[in-house]
């Protein structure tokens, strides 16, 4: 057997890996609940959430990990999908735990930061860099490898944005740092923009000049906020291709 023997000519529609972000209120943890999500609770803000299966609040990112191990090495069965209560809380624990707790400061030490952190010059960046790429993608594709979704909901916020050509622009986009945020719109196989509509809620899974969105699945430009609706649309999306 060579290597050439083990290339990939099928198709397969693998767990999707998602961001769903938008402003407070919208809708997104309700989102995660109705895909049946076991939610990893790192903000505090989901309890009124009926139908929700949900960790305890997680205040660390040791904590956090320890959550998706076990979900790796040990997921419960008839779970679809994990969602993560937002991301960019997880980020900012992740910051902290790099500059406080693998720098030796004091917890009550705030004076640690990511331009001061591991000997100055933004070195702490790569380091939360490195457990991004290094520990937390790697496991949030083992859990898509065992047939579990993944849901990434984040807050949104006005951005200022580079495109590649060199101009600057102005984007809702997911909460996150610049100089963190490209892995993960990278990785991700859709980047879902939540919004109401008059009295709907609705996701935009393309890109406007005013609103960051992308989808690998040819959906149409706007779905029902319901994870129902988007599996829907997925299928008839992967059946059109088909024919």
């Amino acid at each position: 057997m060579t290597l050439m023997d083990s290339l990939i000519r099928t198709t397969h529609l693998a767990p999707p890996k998602m961001i769903v972000y938008g402003q407070p209120g919208v809708g997104k943890t309700t989102f995660a609940a109705s895909a049946g999500a076991i939610l990893i609770d790192c903000e505090n803000g989901a309890g009124a959430v009926r139908g929700l299966v949900r960790t305890p609040y997680l205040q660390s990112w040791p904590e956090m990990r320890q959550w998706l191990v076990e979900l790796v090495s040990s997921p419960p069965e008839g779970i679809p999908a994990v969602a993560v209560d937002t991301i960019d809380w997880m980020i900012q624990r992740i910051v902290e735990h790099v500059v406080v707790d693998l720098d030796g400061k004091s917890p009550k030490d705030v004076t640690n930061t990511l331009g001061t952190a591991h000997g100055g010059y933004f070195k702490a960046r790569e380091i939360v860099q490195n457990i991004v790429y290094r520990d937390l993608l790697p496991m949030l594709n083992a859990l898509t490898s065992g047939g579990v979704a993944i849901i990434l909901l984040a807050h949104a916020a006005n951005t200022k944005m580079t495109t590649p050509e060199g101009f600057d622009i102005r984007l809702a986009a997911p909460d996150l740092p610049q100089w963190i945020a490209p892995p993960f719109i990278e990785w991700a196989d859709a980047v879902l923009y939540a919004a109401r509509d008059g009295d709907q809620r609705k996701m935009m899974t393309q890109g406007t000049n005013v609103v960051l969105a992308k989808n690998r699945y040819s959906l149409p430009a706007e779905v029902p906020l319901s994870w129902t609706a988007l599996m829907a649309a997925m299928s008839d999306s992967a059946t059109s291709r088909s024919t």
